[in-house]
């Protein structure tokens, strides 16, 4: 535990000093801060609107952040080659692989919090107040990125920082999708369609049985038990994708 906690610091204080990140952020906020002039616009519907652009613009800054940094946690070690040092001590894959994904996380908290309060506050001014459920849809996003990063963290181990980027990109598009697709195969009534369905729709992470953005803006009611056992799925998906990744790492001779 000692090794996962000093490598997940150490990734947390270099990740969160990043140049880049500081720079997704900004215009994440200037993106949040678009919300305003699309509030003032909609004849009456400002709060809603706002809600609505600013949970768009949280979720997409936090996936660019997700995925371009956690493709090259692992790579970057390499490269500065402080993964041979490392690895020269008594320190295991596993713990390297933990540490990395935990540090990114803590980065992600403090990323999105940031963003969240500032689309509070905007929330705040625009609706004269915010509701629990904003709050909610904002962690819940974050569930969502915590997977990825665990995806890409994986394909990392695979193939280049790149690739991994686009495939952990791909993931989350399909993870949005993947309950359309098994609706729609059950429409055919072919037998072997919906069963390939089926396995994409387990292999792919469910993400939008997590997502409750239109819930937010009185679009839906959300089935909280529902969300719950996803939550659940969601975290083993994680432990499985760090898994695979020890498994391929442990493979790599450095």
């Amino acid at each position: 535990m000692k090794q996962v906690g000093a490598i997940a610091l150490n990734t947390f204080k270099e990740t969160i000093r990043d140049r880049v990140l500081g720079i997704i952020v900004v215009f994440a906020l200037i993106m949040i801060a678009g919300g305003l002039w699309l509030g003032s616009i909609s004849l009456g519907e400002g709060g809603r609107m706002m809600k609505d652009f600013g949970l768009v613009a949280v979720t997409l800054f936090g996936l660019i952040v997700a995925v371009f940094v956690a493709a090259g946690l692992i790579h970057k070690e390499v490269e500065k080659r402080t993964v041979f040092v490392l690895f020269s001590k008594p320190v295991s894959r596993t713990a390297f692989i933990v540490g990395k994904f935990l540090g990114l996380c803590a980065t992600m908290a403090i990323v999105m919090a940031g963003m969240a309060a500032f689309l509070f506050v905007l929330v705040w001014i625009v609706d004269g107040g915010f509701s629990g459920m904003l709050l909610l849809a904002v962690l819940l996003i974050y569930a969502q990125l915590l997977v990825i990063i665990a995806v890409t963290i994986f394909f990392s181990t695979l193939g280049s920082a790149i690739l991994a980027s686009v495939l952990g990109i791909c993931v989350f598009v399909a993870g949005q999708l993947s309950h359309n697709v098994l609706s729609l195969s059950r429409l055919g009534q072919n037998a072997a369609t919906e069963a390939l369905s089926w396995v994409v729709y387990v292999i792919i992470p469910n993400l939008s049985a997590v997502d409750v953005k239109p819930a937010v803006v009185g679009e839906q009611v959300v089935a909280w038990s529902s969300v719950g056992v996803w939550l659940v799925y969601l975290g083993a998906y994680v432990v499985v994708c760090l898994g695979l990744a020890v498994a391929v790492f442990r493979r790599k001779e450095f």
